[in-house]
Order: structure tokens, then sequence, then C-alpha cells
């Protein structure tokens, strides 16, 4: 895979690095305004927490449960987030997005997990889950992440 910088990549990306990349990403107006707040665990676990959730957050099917396309929002960018930590200086894009919503999300807070499965030379396959404020899965979602060849990078990217 052909990379802006120089060098193999690491099994773990340097606690300097995620805290650059988290900054940078949170920083972002995009982000700001979809009230996420995204934590890079390590290489192998992205979180986007919803902390509170907002009025404008909510009003699935007339619920105070949060509407549909907030969730898929912040599945996307998870899914996306996680799909470049696996290839740091690519350009990337959610290629396919799947969703199952399992139950409605209620509560005052919830949290989207991303998770790496599998990583080749043009494609990150990731699956994401929404917990709840008790921790109860919500929804899931599996991805897949489009690495380009090309050079650039992305906007949240360094």
């Amino acid at each position: 895979m052909t990379r802006r910088d120089t060098g193999p990549i690491p099994e773990e990306l340097p606690a300097e690095m995620r805290a650059e990349l988290a900054k940078r990403w949170n920083a972002h107006l995009g982000v700001q305004r979809m009230g996420v707040r995204l934590e890079i665990v390590s290489r192998e676990e992205l979180r986007g927490v919803v902390d509170p959730i907002e009025p404008h957050h909510r009003g699935g099917m007339g619920t105070p449960a949060v509407n549909g396309p907030i969730i898929a929002a912040v599945f996307d960018l998870v899914t996306g987030l996680t799909g470049y930590l696996q290839a740091p200086g690519q350009r990337v894009g959610v290629a396919q997005l799947n969703i199952q919503f399992l139950r409605p999300v209620l509560g005052s807070r919830f949290e989207v997990i991303g998770r790496p499965q599998k990583t080749g030379k043009s494609l990150v396959f990731v699956a994401t889950e929404l917990v709840d404020e008790t921790g109860v899965v919500c929804a899931t979602a599996d991805g897949i992440v489009s690495v380009s060849q090309a050079e650039g990078t992305n906007e949240l990217a360094l």
C-alpha cells in the first residue's frame, strides 16, 4: 500500500498520534455539529460518544428515541475513521454500510464503537455497535471502507 508517510504502519499508534488525531477530529465543525466526541482507544477500537443526547438528536418515529439518520451518521463517521486508523495517511471513504436497528435509543447518552475485522490493501471491513447508557446494544452495523492508493489525505486526517 502506498502511503504519504514512510515506514511500516505500527501495530499500535503512538499515544501522541492518537491524541493529535482525536484533537483534530473533535475540532472538525461537522463532528461538533453532530454532537459527537471521538475517542481513539487504540488502533483496534474507536468510540463516538454522544453525551448528552440533545433535542435535535431525538424524534425517531415521533418518540423521544434518537432519530435513525443521527444513528446512521454516527455509524458512518465511526466506520470511516476506524478504517482510517488501519491506513494512516491514506484517503479513505465508506463504500458500504449495513445498519441493523435493534431497539430504540433512549436515555441521555450513547456510544458507537468501531472495530476493524479485516484489513487488506484497498478495503477495511469494520464492525460497529451502538450501546445506550445502560450498556444495551441498540443497533449494529457492518461497513466496508475503501482505501485509495491516490496521493492526498482526508480533511479529518493529519
